[in-house]
């Protein structure tokens, strides 16, 4: 960081390396007005040179982002077609069956005998904007087989081997 523009420049190859003339003194007005301006050339290059770089990393970024709007949409097309052709959800559900979803406690409305059975695994429950449905087995798979980010783990298994790990109390701990 201690380099000047000037050899900043110079090491980017965005500027030649100045010519010093024989007669020093004697050196015309052209020539000492050249410097400075192949110095303003050199700079005003790049900056023009950093502002291309940057607008082609926004349009890349963009173009990055449209791409994956594209492709959610239509992953949520196949879901949405998916879930309206083989939802269980009933309209007079009254109890919430909570589970973690996104780091998360969500929710959805069931019947008692669709609470039992998604207790006992024989239903699960696909994320679609916003909404929880309740879905057999094979659609579920189904599902999955589309975007496995749209279909909760309802297990509410244990955590894992390593966090334990992390969190192990000592054998010679007395209480």
């Amino acid at each position: 960081m201690s380099q000047s523009l000037k050899e900043q420049l110079l090491a980017l190859g965005l500027a030649s390396t100045p010519r010093v003339s024989c007669g020093g003194a004697s050196a015309g007005p052209k020539e000492r007005q050249r410097k400075p301006v192949n110095a303003d050339l050199a700079l005003d290059q790049a900056y023009r040179l950093r502002a291309q770089h940057e607008k082609e990393a926004a349009l890349q970024k963009k173009e990055e982002k449209r791409l994956k709007d594209l492709e959610n949409r239509r992953i949520n097309k196949q879901i949405q077609a998916l879930v309206e052709a083989h939802k269980r959800n009933d309209a007079g559900a009254e109890f919430k069956r909570n589970f973690m979803y996104k780091g998360r406690i969500r929710s959805v409305l069931v019947m008692p005998e669709q609470l039992r059975a998604l207790n006992a695994g024989e239903l699960g429950v696909v994320f679609l904007r916003g909404g929880y449905y309740l879905l057999a087995p094979q659609d579920l798979e189904q599902a999955r087989a589309i975007s496995p980010d749209h279909v909760p783990d309802l297990s509410g298994a244990e955590p894992s081997e390593a966090e334990d790990e992390r969190f192990k109390v000592p054998d010679d701990l007395v209480w």
